[in-house]
């Protein structure tokens, strides 16, 4: 709004990388293993560990403003989601050993569950060097 520019004017990318890999984790994930759990993230209706991707889509009847913050909503606008190669792998023992299961069927079945439109890259490093040499500016989330 303060440019007077459109979403055809940007072009927004996201690394998730560490902790944040749970953002591009689909439900289905979420509610197989413990990622609520991992990442502290509580779902507000139950005050539990989140058994959903709470960044992917709001709740149903969740405020416009906060509804039009999530992953799907900005993937409308053009936002484009990289999930690190290195971090799923990281998250693949952990939940493997949590949940007692062989690190390599947790990894492909983490790898299979993205969220839909977000694409795997071989690290986050990897992912944030290609996009600053397409002309991406590097804005950090801390």
């Amino acid at each position: 709004e303060v440019y007077g520019t459109g979403d055809e004017a940007t072009c927004p990318v996201i690394v998730l990388r560490g902790e944040a890999v749970a953002m591009g984790l689909n439900d289905s994930v979420w509610a197989r293993y413990p990622v609520g759990e991992q990442v502290k993230v509580t779902d507000s209706a139950t005050h539990a560990p989140s058994t959903r991707n709470v960044f992917w889509k709001q709740e149903e009847g969740a405020s416009e403003k906060v509804a039009a913050q999530s992953i799907s909503e900005l993937q409308k606008r053009g936002l484009i989601c990289l999930v690190c190669n290195r971090a799923l792998k990281g998250w693949a023992g952990e939940l493997a050993e949590k949940t007692k299961q062989k690190s390599e069927t947790v990894y492909a079945d983490l790898g299979a569950n993205l969220i839909p439109g977000a694409y795997l890259v071989p690290s986050g490093i990897f992912a944030l060097i290609r996009a600053q040499n397409a002309g991406c500016a590097y804005m950090s989330a801390d």
